[in-house]
Formats: C-alpha cells, structure tokens, sequence
C-alpha cells in the first residue's frame, strides 16, 4: 500500500493514535476515506467521460473511413435525362432584347467651383 511495508504502516498507526489520541482516531480516519472515496469517484468520473468522448470519435471516424462506397438507389420514376442548355435567343428568353440594349452613359458631375476670393 503505498510502497510501505508492514512495519512502516504500523508505525504511521501507532504515531497517529499517539497524535490524535483514542477517542479522535476513528472520527479522522473516517473522514479520510470519505475524502479519499470522493476523491476516486470524481478522478474515474473524469477518466470515464473522457474515454468516453475519446473512443466516440474515433468510432465516427472508422465509419467515415470504412463506409463502403455505394451508389444512390434511383428509380426509373426519378430519373430523368440531363440535355446541355439551349443557347439564350430572344426566341427563348422573353425581354433578351432589353437586357442586352447598354444604358446611356450618366453625364459627367459638376465640379465644385471654388470660392471667391475677396478683397
């Protein structure tokens, strides 16, 4: 326990009945192994929630990694023939005419003119 051998705990135990007398041993060894039971559950708590995210994803992972390649299911009903679009002519696309006619260019903004100097 500890890395102490049977004479050293001994030893520790008749020096704590010395300290802390008969009637107080009891009541402090029992609020040190709460202590220490509280301490343990908490440590395993941490090491278990961590375990448990660390294996979650790798988990993930491997089933990104190992998805088997399959194609989508299509049925006849669903699929249809993809053609290449036609050209845009003003036969096909109603105002074409008015889109392509360029705006007049705005004329130019006035320039500030300077104030006039006084004498």
């Amino acid at each position: 326990m500890f890395g102490l051998s049977f004479g050293e705990v001994v030893i520790v135990a008749i020096l704590a009945l010395v300290l802390l007398g008969p009637d107080r041993l009891p009541e402090t060894a029992k609020n040190l192994g709460k202590t220490l039971k509280d301490l343990k559950k908490a440590t395993d708590g941490l090491k278990d929630q961590f375990q448990t995210e660390m294996y979650s994803a790798e988990r993930s992972i491997e089933k990104l990694v190992n998805a088997p390649d399959v194609p989508p299911v299509v049925s006849a009903a669903q699929a249809r023939v993809v053609r290449p679009a036609e050209p845009a002519t003003p036969e096909n696309v109603p105002g074409l005419e008015a889109a392509r006619i360029e705006p007049a260019p705005a004329p130019p903004a006035p320039s500030p003119e300077p104030p006039a100097a006084s004498a």
